[in-house]
């Protein structure tokens, strides 16, 4: 059989060479950002369901909200699928709630861009009215307006990696380790700040 690398791969231990990021560590540090501005109703719209990535960045969603003591809200959790139309769909169901959320987060970029439009269908202003953050760090998220915050999981460096680690596969060397993370880190642009009271 021919070697294979997996980048963001769809289970957590696949039997093959994958690599991720650290995809729930990325969903902590963007959700502890929230939580510090002073945002409590944070919602969360998710990816797609066959991926590992989003799973691990709505347990990180959810994990950020328990240590800070909020009650997990179901009705703030809705299923994406990573497009900018079901982003900005999924927004507009959270903004239609009678307590709607101060701030979104989004398992991704293009998800968040969605919520950018459903923000203007609903006359709001982001981040006066509605804080977002996303996650992928994709080039339209620093030209948006205003720049979108996000989870930069160094895409460039995973496609990199898997490729290394494939040449050294083909070139029939044995390499240890099966799973790779590469660090997320946390990028503040301007699409975030306080919750007005």
């Amino acid at each position: 059989a021919a070697p294979l690398v997996a980048v963001d791969p769809h289970y957590e231990c696949p039997d093959y060479h994958s690599v991720s990021s650290t995809n729930r560590d990325g969903a902590i540090s963007a959700v502890s950002y929230l939580l510090a501005l002073g945002h409590r109703r944070i919602g969360f719209i998710g990816g797609r369901s066959d991926l590992q990535s989003s799973a691990s960045r709505q347990m990180g969603y959810q994990e950020s909200l328990v240590k800070a003591g909020i009650a997990i809200d179901p009705k703030l959790i809705v299923q994406g699928n990573y497009t900018l139309g079901v982003g900005r769909d999924c927004a507009l169901r959270l903004l239609q709630l009678p307590e709607p959320p101060t701030a979104i987060f989004a398992a991704n970029d293009q998800s968040a861009l969605g919520i950018y439009q459903a923000a203007q269908q609903s006359g709001l202003r982001i981040p006066d009215d509605l804080s977002v953050v996303g996650f992928d760090d994709i080039p339209e998220a620093a030209t948006a307006v205003p720049g979108l915050t996000t989870i930069d999981q160094a895409i460039e460096k995973m496609g990199y990696t898997a490729t290394q680690i494939l040449i050294q596969l083909i070139d029939g060397e044995s390499v240890e380790n099966t799973l790779y993370k590469i660090q997320t880190q946390l990028v503040i642009r301007d699409s975030c700040c306080a919750p007005h009271s």
